[in-house]
């Protein structure tokens, strides 16, 4: 795909055109954000603040979320404007950002199996299991749920860029609610050490059976996409390392983490203590979800107007 550059207008979101290819694919991009040169000098200030954070959210090295919460290079990026002129048109102008994830992937390390989610379920066990979100109310946008993943080194199809099934986010092929086993020395177990295709609805259904649409980016690029868009990457097959973040959004109507006050997974587990949503476009009419206005070491939030 060709990168949608940065122009005069760029600041005024997705046209008509792009929305409708959002809406029909339940994907797109890649934007500019950011230059090459620029993605790799943000990226080793976040490495440098996420070191000499004197309040970590939590102190997990396998567990890499939220670190927007701490680190002020991190705490502009997901309130970005030409990012959240772009979400305002696909949700409306109240967003938060509600999560990050650091996603590295190192030089031979396999490619991440295909996975769709819409709740983020959590499991305390594996009987009682709850919705990281619960959407309380219908809307007129077009979804209430975003993910930007943003390239902060080469992300092409060598490096592992990820990849996405058009379309399928109109339907669920897989059941986020059920439980998944662990085990790290798998070869099916291609999702961070699980075997997501344990959740598929239809066991014979192949996912690779059918169109599939690789997104190669360049350091300082971003996608937007529902998580619901059953998506996953490829093997990172080059000497260097793959580096990306994702900010998650949604509308604050939506409740977060509701029953939830620690996160478990991949061999380690936080407690979410620290966490809070940041308003990063519009106002919070509902309520329902801790608000941070400045990061944890005191940095405000921007906030695009």
């Amino acid at each position: 795909m060709v990168a949608e550059g940065i122009s005069k207008t760029a600041a005024q979101g997705l046209t008509p055109e792009q929305v409708k290819s959002f809406q029909e694919n339940g994907f797109i991009g890649p934007f500019d954000l950011y230059s090459e040169d620029e993605a790799r000098l943000h990226w080793n200030q976040a490495m440098i603040e996420m070191v000499t954070s004197r309040n970590k959210p939590h102190e997990s090295t396998i567990i890499n979320y939220d670190r927007h919460l701490d680190c002020d290079t991190l705490s502009r990026h997901i309130a970005h404007p030409t990012v959240v002129h772009k979400l305002r048109s696909l949700m409306g102008d109240d967003i938060i950002c509600w999560k990050t994830n650091i996603f590295e992937k190192q030089p031979g390390e396999a490619g991440t199996g295909w996975h769709q989610v819409e709740a983020f379920t959590v499991f305390e066990s594996e009987s009682v299991a709850y919705p990281s979100l619960r959407y309380t109310e219908e809307s007129t946008a077009a979804t209430q749920e975003l993910t930007v993943w943003t390239a902060f080194s080469e992300a092409d199809e060598e490096h592992g860029c990820l990849r996405f099934i058009p379309g399928s986010h109109k339907k669920w092929y897989y059941d986020e609610t059920k439980p998944m086993s662990r085990n790290v020395e798998s070869k099916s177990h291609d999702f961070f050490g699980y075997d997501y295709s344990e959740l598929k609805l239809d066991a014979d259904w192949d996912p690779d059976a059918g169109e599939i649409v690789t997104m190669p980016m360049k350091p300082g690029q971003f996608v937007i996409f529902l998580a619901k868009c059953i998506h996953g990457s490829l093997p990172n097959v080059s000497d260097t390392k793959r580096l990306g973040l994702a900010t998650r959004y949604v509308s604050p109507s939506v409740r977060v983490y509701e029953h939830i006050d620690s996160l478990s997974g991949f061999g380690d587990a936080i407690s979410l203590d620290y966490h809070g949503s940041v308003l990063v476009s519009g106002e919070d009419r509902w309520g329902h979800n801790r608000i941070h206005t400045e990061n944890l070491n005191g940095f405000p939030f921007p906030k695009v107007d």
